[in-house]
Formats: structure tokens, sequence, C-alpha cells
């Protein structure tokens, strides 16, 4: 009964007859977050969810939950209305079970095993299982995050402006492209100048790219580099180790794959108006619509 909507941050739960209650969430260090907010919006069907949380949080504050407190973060999330991203209390899987706890609702149990399930299942099994937009969307998400990590580790190896990580992330795309940078990518896709490659690649190129930084980001941390001509060889490395595990398996190199005929802001803007034309009342019930 779950079902995911073209949303990346956003997820249909169960049809609990609750039409248009979203539960949002995001991939960040390696485990789902979700968006307190939407969690208390199906429990309660309340109309003002964040005065409900509100309310509870103090509550559960001054019962001494001070530990719990701690692991709520405030992570952006899409919003369904305008399609902006805001900040909004996030909560991992093990932390949601608790706040659901104190949530008095004949929904808590149904929401709980919900959440078990879908805190447990990996990024790549939920990708496989949509639509080629919406994996793009789900995998372009996790991309960022892993960039943010990489970024961090190079920096940490004196990559530091701007200029330092274009170059960096040039060597990266050179051993996994067979010495395409970015800016050969982008002219090989036919891009505008100023649109990222990032967001014209398909599922499976995404994914090389998701395992190319998630490498190099390990690998950088893992040997303590120290310089930025040390960090640029692990990430040209790295990139070209990920080349050839995908020559030994007989897939197709990255530079060979098709470019979308979407860009992801394309993607995400046509989603977004599904999202919101579905939340808007019917004009006539379901069953006279036929007639």
């Amino acid at each position: 009964m779950s079902e995911m909507n073209g949303d990346d941050q956003a997820i249909l739960p169960f049809d609990d007859g609750s039409a248009g209650r979203l539960i949002r969430r995001v991939w960040h260090e390696g485990r789902w977050y979700f968006s307190v907010v939407d969690v208390i919006a199906v429990l309660t069907d309340s109309d003002r969810p964040r005065k409900y949380w509100s309310d509870l949080k103090s509550k559960m504050l001054g019962e001494g939950f001070t530990e719990l407190s701690a692991k709520i973060g405030q992570l952006k999330m899409r919003s369904a209305l305008d399609g902006k991203q805001y900040k909004t209390d996030a909560a991992d899987t093990e932390t949601m079970l608790r706040i659901v706890q104190s949530v008095p609702s004949p929904k808590a149990e149904p929401i709980k095993q919900w959440l078990a399930h879908e805190g447990a299942r990996r990024l790549d099994e939920v990708a496989a299982q949509l639509p080629e937009g919406q994996q793009r969307l789900l995998l372009r998400g996790e991309m960022a995050d892993r960039n943010r990590a990489l970024a961090d580790a190079a920096a940490g190896s004196g990559v530091i402006t701007s200029r330092d990580f274009a170059v960096f992330q040039d060597f990266g795309y050179m051993g996994l492209y067979g010495g395409e940078k970015a800016r050969d990518i982008a002219a090989r896709k036919g891009l505008a100048k100023g649109e990222k490659v990032l967001d014209w690649m398909n599922p499976e190129e995404l994914a090389s790219n998701i395992f190319r930084a998630a490498q190099t980001t390990a690998k950088l941390e893992r040997e303590d580099t120290d310089n930025k001509a040390d960090a640029n060889q692990t990430h040209f490395t790295v990139g070209r180790e990920v080349r050839e595990t995908i020559a030994r398996l007989g897939g197709t190199m990255p530079e060979d794959l098709p470019t979308p005929e979407q860009s992801i802001q394309q993607l995400e803007r046509a989603e977004q108006q599904r999202i919101v034309a579905e939340q808007q009342p019917r004009l006539f019930p379901e069953d006279a619509a036929g007639k």
C-alpha cells in the first residue's frame, strides 16, 4: 500500500482516507530522515500540525526527553505548495518511532509499521521501483548530498576555493569518463552555458557518479589526504576504477548513455504541478464522475 509520488522527498504512506497527506523524507548521512510535521499531520488529521508538534515537543522536553530533542534536526525539504525548499524538523526512523508513541492516534500502529519498513529500505531499492523520471529525482538528490560530503572531505585536503573544487571534480570526471572534463561532457550533451551536467543524466549515469563521489570521500578520509595534488589524483583513480568495474560487468560506459530529454528542473516543475493538482478538491464525487 505504500506509494511513492513523483517528488523525491515526498511519499504517501498508505491509503488511510487522508487524501493529500504526504510524508516528506530525505536521504541524509546514509539513512532516511522524515518530516516530523508531516507524520503528525497524518496521525492527528490536524489542520494545524505545526502547532500540535510545537506543543508536543515542549511537553516532551518538560518530561525530560532532552536526548530525543537532540536527535531532531532541521533539514531542507520541498514544499508541496510552492515547490521551494524550507528547513523543517526531521528525524530518523528510530527517533520518529519514539515521537509516534507519544501521539494518541488509531493510526499510530500502521505508521510505526510503515516507518520501520521504509526506514530500512536502501536508496537503490526504492529508486529501482520508480519510473525513470522519479528515479532521476531521487538519485539527483542523493548526488547533491554526496557532493556536499565530498566537498567537505576535499576541503580537508586543501581543496578550498571554488576553482580548486572545479579542478578536483574534473579529475574525477576524467577518470570515470575516459578523459572528459565537465565542459566536455556538457558539450557532448549539447547543454547551454550554465546548465549542470548532473541535471542531464539518466539513473544509470547518476548511480555511477554517486558511487564515484562516495568512494572518493571515503578514501580521502581513510588516507587522511593533506594536499590538493594527492586529492586530485585520488579522485581520478577512483573514477577510473569505477569505469573499469563497469567495463568488467559488461555495462555501458557513462559517455555512451543517452541524455534525457528533460532536465531535473523540468521534471521537478512537472511533478510539483502534479502534486498540487492531486491536492485540489474534485468538482464531482467519484461515483458520479463517470455518468
